[in-house]
Order: structure tokens, then C-alpha cells, then sequence
């Protein structure tokens, strides 16, 4: 019986050594595969540009006007699509702060470029765009059943990364992405920065027959967005005060705040004025002193020139409130 027992154990020993052999052969093999799951993790959340343009509205500002960014917000959110790769996102974003103005929908894919060191981000588009959109009560359905007969992508749009520090760059190969007809055939320069807490990107347009300037950024510029985190904020009116309750006093429980300008709209029906709350992180960039950078909650009368109330924290704060006479909030993080 012991002959036997040790004879089964020298078999359990030579598979498990195969095993691993054929585990760190597959490793080896690839070397991409620890960047292609950083990059899919930095990729992961929502980005706003709100600091850029803070930045940008101010008077010793040092560009030119029509150098200005607009405002995005970009949701990435991690889908199961099996039949499109293992590191597959949904991409929304919209305008001008306002979740109705959509700008962008996509499905891209994440995945080794395998011979070589680098990362392919495949780009998708959907045929059915709007079923798609958060807010819409389709999406969830739809999410789920992703695959490639209800996408469509564009030849030699692929954008290729490479590791650089604590950055991941990425290009389209140039001239590559062309569409259009004619004397309107044009490429695409599609450049992006994806770091642990930012994603740059640059999108501009050129026509072939010339290289002149069509669309996008009048120059390379990046849309600089840092990544948010999302607070859940409870805002109360009070008709007389905050300790003794009144007739009219309201309520607003578990909104959704993001920290990078993120703002909700609220009514007091004491006196019928839309007031609204925002959060900022801001890293402010006209010092170097340690604490030069802040967090802070904004209470403002929509209109109005200046805040009713400003509430402020260290930067990345996971709590943060403020309580006057007749109103009160606190925002917690829900990270």
C-alpha cells in the first residue's frame, strides 16, 4: 500500500510540475499581459476635463480663445463580451457638463499585440447607437448581448500602445484611419496618454490630398481629463431652521456627485429658487507649497455671481458638508 501511495504521489508531482511548466511557458510568452491588465484597470471609471477648462477661464490664461477646450466627460465602463476579447469597455460621453449631450459611443477591446511589446486598443462602433446610451431604458439589455454582428469598426483605426514609465501612449499608425470620398478623404490622428489617474487624448482630422487641417483641436492640445470618484450628497431646506422642523422643509437624499466639477440641481420650495451643490479636486497649479491642492463643495444659487456656501477639505477627502441656518449638506465617497 505504501509502494502504491507514493507511486500515485510521483505522478501528482510530474502533472503539477507540467502544469506550471505549460503556465509560465504561456507567461513567457507573452510579456504584455501584466501591461494589458494595468492599462484595462487605469482605463476603468469616469474622466472630466473641468480642471482644464478652470484653468483655461481665467484672465492671465496664456493661449489664444479659440484654443480653448470644451468639456467632456467619459464613462468607461468593463463589459462581458466574450466573442470580442477579455478586456472589453463601453464608452459614453457627452458635453458641456450635460449627460444628454452625447459625444461619443464606442465599444473598444484591449489585447496584446503579442510578438512584440505593445497593446492594441480596438475601436468599435455600434449600429444601433442609441439603445445603447446609459440613461436609456434598453441599455442593460442591450450591454448584454454584445458581439461583433451588432458593431462595425473602420480599417487601420486600431491605436497602438507602448509603456512609458507610468504612462501608457498611444497613435493610430499614421495616415491609416481614412474615410470619406473624393476631395474630402481624410485621416485621423487619434492620440492618447491613459495613466493611473488621467486619460488624454487628442482627436484631429486631415485631408489626405494636402495634409491641411479639417476637424478637431486647432492644434495638438490634448482634452486633459482626470479621473473622478463618485459621492453620494443629501441636501436639506429648512422653512424656519435646521433644528425645528417646518411644513416645508425638503429633503434630497442619495444624489450622485462626481469630485471633477460634478454638480446636481435642486429646488427649494421655500423659495422657489434652483440652487445647485458641486464638487471640486482641484490641483491647483500656481504653487508648490504641499497643501496647495484642495477639495470643496460649492452651494450656489443658480445665476447668482457668487457661492452661498463653500465648504472645504485635504484633497481626495472622503467626506465633506457644510450646515447653515436653512440648509445643510454632506457628500460622502462611495470608494
Amino acid at each position: 500500500m505504501k509502494k502504491i501511495n507514493a507511486y500515485f504521489l510521483m505522478l501528482i508531482a510530474q502533472c503539477c510540475f507540467h502544469s506550471a511548466l505549460a503556465i509560465s511557458a504561456t507567461v513567457e510568452a507573452d510579456p504584455n499581459l501584466r501591461d494589458l491588465g494595468l492599462i484595462a484597470q487605469w482605463f476603468e471609471g469616469e474622466f472630466d476635463n473641468d480642471e482644464q477648462l478652470w484653468v483655461e477661464g481665467r484672465s492671465d490664461w496664456w493661449g489664444k480663445t479659440d484654443e480653448k477646450h470644451g468639456r467632456i466627460h467619459a464613462i468607461h465602463r468593463r463589459i462581458k463580451a466574450d466573442s470580442i476579447g477579455q478586456f472589453v469597455f463601453y464608452v459614453e460621453e457627452y458635453l458641456d457638463g450635460d449627460p444628454s449631450k452625447i459625444g461619443r459611443q464606442r465599444i473598444v477591446s484591449f489585447e496584446s499585440i503579442g510578438d512584440k511589446p505593445g497593446i492594441v486598443m480596438k475601436i468599435y462602433f455600434l449600429k444601433d447607437a442609441p439603445k445603447y446610451i446609459l440613461t436609456s431604458s434598453t441599455h442593460d439589455a442591450m450591454i448584454a448581448k454584445v458581439n461583433k454582428h451588432v458593431l462595425f469598426g473602420l480599417d487601420g483605426c486600431d491605436v497602438l500602445f507602448q509603456r512609458v514609465g507610468q504612462q501608457f501612449h498611444g497613435s493610430m499608425a499614421e495616415k491609416a484611419c481614412q474615410f470619406g470620398e473624393g476631395d474630402e478623404l481624410r485621416y485621423s490622428v487619434h492620440d492618447m496618454i491613459i495613466s493611473e489617474g488621467e486619460y488624454w487624448r487628442v482627436d484631429r482630422t486631415f485631408l489626405v490630398k494636402d495634409d491641411s487641417f479639417w476637424k478637431g483641436h486647432p492644434n495638438s492640445e490634448p482634452h486633459k481629463m482626470r479621473k473622478a470618484n463618485l459621492y453620494t450628497c443629501d441636501v436639506s431646506f429648512y422653512e424656519k431652521a435646521y433644528y425645528l422642523p417646518g411644513e416645508k422643509d425638503m429633503s434630497y437624499k442619495g444624489l450622485k456627485v462626481h469630485d471633477q466639477g460634478g454638480t446636481v440641481s435642486l429646488l427649494n420650495p421655500i423659495d422657489n429658487k434652483t440652487y445647485f451643490i458641486q464638487l471640486r479636486n482641484k490641483e491647483y497649479p500656481f504653487y508648490t507649497l504641499e497643501d496647495s491642492n484642495f477639495f470643496f463643495l460649492r452651494f450656489k444659487e443658480e445665476g447668482a455671481q457668487a457661492s452661498t456656501a463653500l465648504a472645504f477639505a485635504e484633497p481626495n477627502a472622503k467626506k465633506i458638508g457644510f450646515q447653515i441656518n436653512w440648509v445643510s449638506a454632506t457628500c460622502e465617497c462611495e470608494q
